[in-house]
């Protein structure tokens, strides 16, 4: 029998016999001779990977019957109507657990190694669902929708004259072997193409051949690089586009001034951070008897990018600017973003301004949106202002002073009233790096919310949510950004774990209070950098969408994005929106199905430059902790999981793993409720916000270190006393354990 045939007599067989059988007990069904045994193999294969067939246990059948369906998302994709269409997450396989997600509109299920098909990180997939209901979603990954990247940027290495790849994103779980390594050496960062993705069925690898020689690994520029070609970012902007962009003239005509309110003699400034070259927001702030007057203006970029040009067709594929070290990836042309729209000091620019008049205790009282023709006075850094709030000598001029200082007033208030209706605030520092004269990072360290930084986020949120109420009104569809109320069953896990440590969540009460009473009630630093990021990931994320949803972290029934049409996509199509349906100057009618489409773009690359940034931060993280191999820090224990403790350093903000396996004295049991390890025979626990003296002894994937040898290697901080933080030294373990704390969450 040749090939073809036994494929033909294999889908035979299961139209017949739905029966789940192995590859030894088809050779006996199907009768297939010795000689025919290697195209059998040949044939599942090829049937497994085109979800012909699905496999669980080494054990093959046809995948089950269902209806097709037909007004959805998944009937565009063919897709039977058992089967959801959604995101792989690998993130869970990267880190060795037996598991996947896949993030779907219905939620996020839970994929057992055995049935993630073929999938790797970001891969478009179809998942039969095994189980469904809020505290358990399961399925099945059956087929592969769209690979994420058919190009990974990763390491070459050889080992024996054979070269195997590994792709820097750890979350790409796997290595694939290289059929023509080109040129590469050991220790070149190279980019795979992928020729074949392998067959876990079968117990192949994926396989590539390099495609592109980044340069040495290790060399910030070169690492920079690689994550841009991993996650398939665009470095540059079709000569078209360049073109049609080159074509804009600066200048601003008297007729199209003359359309405009003209605010040149406004008092105006911007203030951004002191490394960016584009402005898209300035403020003008007045006050007097009878309250503040506040304009805020935003770069006007939709007179220039409009529907049907190139460069709006273009933005609508990106979503936004992609931020890294030194390195931006911008939505719009540098001609546009940095020069034509930037509110550049001394130069006439249009902007869409919000006039907003309130009373002497900043209560709305007017509000009036207009085209208008700028000039900014100033350009300040959010360090300049700083400097001034804190009383310091500080360069800027004494009007500009004044207003800053009537800004923070308002501000003030602002903040109150915020406070008020709900919004929830977390302070989540970010990595700041600063660079040696060759490129290499030579100090990490946080930066902290400022007054300047509050009083341009207030400023802001009073424009934003102005646009999406009108809309709301006036717009047969907008774009909103929305953010859920959280699942139950993940607030009650963490008022769980709170408990362990002295801290409420009270579920009975208007839950934005009770969230904003938790982060008010925790009575130290380190509690807040443990449980402040827990917290925050209990929530559900914000994203963009069509439907007026409100966005819960901020308390507001109507909000949406306005303030940087030069950065995100969202901005730029509201602009378009308000000149239709609110200004009456132009006429481009988006409709529903364009907006849908906008709003799912912008979402998802939006989690794109979440995920690429941290990927950046990592490997410059790793690249600057390998120079102090050996060295001993002070640290803080963040988090858990059943094998390691997670830290924090203190001396420099990394986060690194410490293995439980290494800890003396054991055997350690992981008590997952209170995210504790305790000791069998003694009283010994290592829980969060314990206090160690760590050495970093590996920088692979990871940071790891070990426990220092010292006598205070080890401490526990005094903690509020905690309703329930009994210390069982004779804890059930793994699967009995899982099953009580379920039953405790299910009688709560």
């Amino acid at each position: 029998m040749r090939y073809e045939q036994i494929k033909e007599l294999l889908l035979n067989h299961f139209k017949k016999d739905r029966t789940p059988s192995s590859y030894t007990e088809l050779v006996s069904k199907l009768r297939i001779t010795r000689k025919d045994k290697g195209f059998l193999k040949r044939a599942l294969e090829e049937l497994y990977r085109n979800g012909e067939l699905i496999s669980r246990k080494r054990r093959y059948s046809p995948p089950p019957r269902a209806k097709r369906q037909v007004n959805t998302e998944t009937a565009k994709e063919q897709l039977p109507s058992s089967l959801l269409s959604g995101i792989f997450d690998a993130t869970p396989l990267s880190r060795d657990r037996s598991f996947a997600f896949v993030r779907t509109a219905e939620g996020d299920f839970y994929i057992d190694a055995e049935n993630t098909f073929n999938a790797f990180h970001n891969d478009k997939v179809a998942i039969q669902i095994i189980r469904r209901n809020p505290k358990d979603l399961q399925a099945r990954v059956t087929r592969i929708l769209k690979r994420a990247n058919q190009s990974m940027a990763g390491d070459i290495h050889f080992n024996r004259g054979k070269a195997v790849f590994v792709c820097s994103n750890p979350k790409i779980h796997k290595w694939f072997n290289v059929s023509d390594s080109g040129k590469a050496k050991e220790g070149d960062k190279v980019v795979l193409k992928v020729t074949n993705w392998g067959s876990p069925a079968m117990g192949k690898l994926p396989m590539g051949k390099v495609s592109e020689i980044l340069g040495p690994s290790g060399d910030p520029q070169v690492e920079l690089i690689a994550v841009i070609k991993q996650f398939d970012l665009p470095l540059e902007f079709d000569p078209a586009i360049l073109a049609e962009t080159d074509k804009l003239s600066e200048a601003i005509s008297y007729t199209e001034i003359a359309k405009r309110e003209d605010l040149r003699d406004l008092l105006t400034f911007t203030i951004d951070p002191a490394s960016a070259k584009d402005f898209d927001d300035a403020i003008s702030i007045k006050k007097d008897k009878n309250g503040f007057t506040l304009w805020v203006h935003i770069a006007d970029v939709s007179h220039y990018v409009t529907p049907k040009t190139e460069t709006f067709i273009e933005a609508t594929k990106r979503g936004n600017s992609f931020y890294f070290p030194k390195k931006v990836i911008p939505m719009l042309p540098e001609r546009i973003s940095n020069s034509i729209c930037s509110l550049r000091p001394n130069e006439d620019k249009l902007c869409l301004s919000l006039m907003t008049m309130f009373d002497p205790k900043g209560r709305i009282k007017q509000q009036r949106l207009v085209e208008s023709v700028i000039r900014s006075d100033a350009r300040l850094s959010y360090e300049d202002v700083d400097v001034l709030y804190n009383e310091e000598p500080s360069k800027i001029p004494p009007n500009i002073q004044k207003a800053l200082w009537w800004g923070l007033e308002l501000s003030g208030y602002l903040s109150k009233k915020r406070l008020s209706e709900g919004y929830i605030f977390f302070d989540l520092p970010e990595l700041e790096y600063e660079y040696d004269e060759n490129g290499f990072i030579k100090r990490l360290s946080l930066s902290a919310e400022t007054p300047s930084h509050k009083l341009i986020e207030n400023f802001m949120l009073v424009v934003n949510e102005y646009v999406a109420t009108r809309l709301g009104i006036h717009s047969p569809t907008s774009l909103y950004r929305i953010h859920e109320e959280p699942d139950s069953y993940k607030l009650q896990r963490l008022d769980t774990l709170l408990s362990h440590y002295g801290l409420e969540l009270n579920l009975s009460q208007n839950l934005n209070l009770s969230l904003q009473y938790l982060l008010n009630s925790m009575p130290n630093e380190d509690y807040h950098k443990v449980f402040d990021r827990m917290v925050l990931r209990s929530l559900k994320k914000a994203k963009y969408t069509v439907e007026h949803k409100g966005h819960f972290g901020l308390g507001l029934k109507n909000y949406t994005h306005f303030t940087s049409p030069i950065r995100r996509l969202c901005d730029l199509v509201i602009h378009i929106l308000c000149k239709d349906h609110l200004l009456k100057s132009t006429k481009n009618s988006l409709n529903k199905k364009q907006l849908t489409l906008y709003a799912e773009t912008a979402s998802n690359q939006e989690l794109l430059a979440d995920e690429a940034e941290r990927e950046i931060e990592r490997i410059y993280s790793l690249a600057f902790i390998k120079k102090h191999i050996g060295d001993q820090f002070n640290a803080t224990v963040i988090s858990t999981n059943s094998q390691s403790l997670i830290v924090r350093l203190e001396e420099i903000p990394i986060s690194a793993v410490l293995n439980i396996a290494t800890l003396p004295g054991g055997p350690w049991i992981y008590q997952q409720e209170s995210m504790r390890f305790i000791n069998r025979n003694t009283s010994a626990y290592y829980q969060l916000m314990d206090k160690l003296k760590v050495q970093v002894v590996e920088v692979t994937d990871d940071i790891y270190v070990g426990l220092a040898k010292a006598k205070d290697a080890h401490t526990h901080p005094p903690l509020l006393r905690a309703k329930n933080n009994r210390i069982d030294a004779k804890a059930p373990s793994s699967k009995m354990a899982r099953r009580k704390i379920k039953n405790k969450r299910t009688s709560r």
